[in-house]
């Protein structure tokens, strides 16, 4: 029972030190009334810079055609945004969004789904810190689709070592035609495990816990507390 209880108190300190929280990481925090919307104040927790694209923020009611079928998918939830220059025209655009709470040296991962918007089978964007840290910036790749408006999501990661104890997180695209899809945007420290990997780890230890006290009583021994 001892043993159960420090890792109880281990998995509560070190679950809320691991995680590092991203303001509107799925876009949900404005539900738009119409399929898109152009407007950054929908977007609340996040800074846009350059083109528009087609629009900003994309929910799943967004019709499909010419190929597609049924309504545009999500990453997650019911919202995502786009970065890009929109049907025809190639633009350079940015979201980005300030970190706090980091400890200097310490490893962070960045999880995040992509897709593409279908005009072209994949799209690019790079991901990276414009301020507290010094890891370079990556390009990453959205999954090939065969199929119109972003129906098709992958999941990546960025891992980035902080230098200060705020960071600001940039996705952007450069010269890009059509808009490329971003959603379920989370930071993590590295090697922390999660509150799901805790939880098992406590049953388990609790199982091998129940398991001896019943040997301990087949045995003849009187429980211990």
């Amino acid at each position: 029972m001892a043993l159960v209880s420090a890792l109880a108190i281990a998995g509560l300190s070190a679950s809320p030190a691991g995680a590092v929280t991203v303001v509107n990481g799925s876009f949900e925090a404005v539900q738009i009334t119409s399929s898109f919307s152009s407007n950054p104040a929908d977007i609340p927790g996040w800074t846009h810079s350059g083109d528009v694209g087609d629009a900003l923020l994309w929910n799943a009611t967004f019709p499909v055609c010419c190929g597609g079928a049924g309504t545009a998918k999500t990453g997650d939830g019911n919202q995502f945004v786009t970065m890009g220059g929109g049907y025809g025209p190639f633009g350079s655009s940015a979201w980005s969004q300030t970190l706090t709470g980091l400890t200097v040296g310490k490893t962070y991962v960045v999880d995040f789904k992509t897709a593409a918007e279908g005009e072209t089978a994949t799209q690019q964007l790079t991901v990276g810190l414009t301020s507290g840290s010094s890891t370079p910036s990556e390009l990453f790749t959205t999954i090939p689709t065969s199929t119109l408006f972003w129906q098709d999501w992958g999941s990546d990661s960025y891992d980035f070592v902080a230098s200060a104890t705020s960071a600001t997180l940039q996705f952007s695209v450069t010269n890009q035609q059509f808009d490329v899809g971003l959603d379920a945007v989370s930071v993590s420290a590295a090697g922390v495990p999660e509150a799901a990997t805790w939880t098992l780890m406590l049953l388990g230890v609790g199982m091998i816990g129940a398991g001896a006290r019943l040997a301990r009583r087949k045995d003849g021994l009187a429980p211990t507390a």
